[in-house]
């Protein structure tokens, strides 16, 4: 028995609504569950459908002999028998003849999609025993899905910052020492950006709190929006974010920051939700490239990622200090213990 299922994105965009190509543990869901079904009533064909109704539903797992037909065409084949088991909240519904079974996976109130094994070449029919071991395996199969989805989606959320959706200092520190880390294997340089919102406190004190975290969003977006395809963008706390540009020149790494404090500076400002208006939000942005750093060669990265950080974070206070809304490039005299 082969089980065919979707794979990557399309499997997730299916499954929990976001897409990623790391989807071993749905698809092991998947496959144990449509493995047990046959192994325990004897199933010659079968197929997992995720959606919320008959219309919406999609193929994502099955096997028999229209297994890869299935998942091309993504529907269930018997649809007034879908609304049926679906409107009756995980109950089981058969065909007249018993070779058709469908069971529906719910979480709770809220319908998942349908589990359909079937016997269409063989004389039996499945038997009230087998309706009982199909409704505990539909069961099983909805709550591992349900289990395996909350895991996916709280390891994203911690990945995240909750205000912005960019992510955070602890992906910032993974992602920086492999980016150290690739540099110096290529034998090429790459930048660090510490960006501060100009004037926070203020904003916070003359409109509330709420527009001071709509600032911070839409900083966010617009620092993602100009950073896009060059540069890597995480909200560090507070006031500033992060930016880093895996393969740069102090000359490009210049440009970007630029262009981030200009685009930032166009996009901001706008009528809130709440009322009010947000007025033109600017920040100012120190630099630093690993090239830049003094005495390189032989440096542990974990070492080196400190120091461009802590170089960045020097030299964004001299752009702060000269007036702010500006770009202040690291020198060597920034790089001191």
């Amino acid at each position: 028995m082969r089980i065919h299922t979707l794979r990557g994105a399309k499997l997730e965009e299916s499954v929990l609504g976001v897409p990623s190509s790391r989807a071993r543990p749905v698809i092991r869901v998947l496959d144990e569950g449509l493995e047990a079904a046959a192994l325990a009533v004897r199933a010659t064909a079968g197929a997992i459908f995720i959606g919320k109704s008959a219309d919406a539903l999609c193929c994502v797992a099955a096997f028999g002999p229209d297994a890869e037909l299935m998942l091309e065409r993504g529907a269930a084949a018997n649809r007034a028998l879908v609304k049926r088991v679906l409107a009756r909240r995980g109950a089981l519904c058969m065909t007249e003849d018993r070779r058709v079974a469908l069971a529906a996976l719910y979480d709770g109130n809220r319908p998942l999609g349908v589990l359909q094994l079937q016997n269409p070449k063989s004389p039996d029919s499945f038997s009230e025993h087998d309706e009982r071991v199909i409704a505990g395996i539909a069961r099983y199969v909805a709550t591992s899905l349900v289990q395996t989805s909350s895991l996916r989606r709280q390891r994203g959320l911690a990945a995240h910052d909750p205000l912005t959706g960019l992510r955070n200092v602890r992906e910032l520190n993974s992602d920086l020492t492999k980016a150290v880390n690739a540099a110096r294997r290529g034998g090429r340089d790459m930048a660090l950006m510490f960006v501060d919102v100009d004037y926070l406190k203020r904003v916070n004190s003359k409109l509330g709190h709420a527009a001071g975290s709509e600032a911070l969003k839409r900083t966010g977006k617009a620092l993602d929006e100009a950073a896009a395809g060059v540069g890597d963008v995480f909200r560090f706390g507070g006031d500033e974010f992060v930016v880093v540009q895996r393969n740069a020149s102090k000359e490009s790494a210049r440009a970007l920051a630029d262009h981030l404090r200009s685009h930032v500076a166009a996009s901001t400002a706008g009528p809130m939700r709440s009322g009010g208006e947000l007025p033109r939000i600017t920040v100012s942005i120190g630099v630093a490239t690993l090239r830049g750093l003094r005495h390189v060669n032989g440096q542990p990265s974990s070492d080196l990622r400190s120091r461009l950080m802590t170089t960045a974070d020097r030299a964004l206070f001299r752009a702060k200090g000269a007036g702010r809304n500006r770009v202040a490039v690291a020198t060597p005299r920034d790089d001191r213990h």
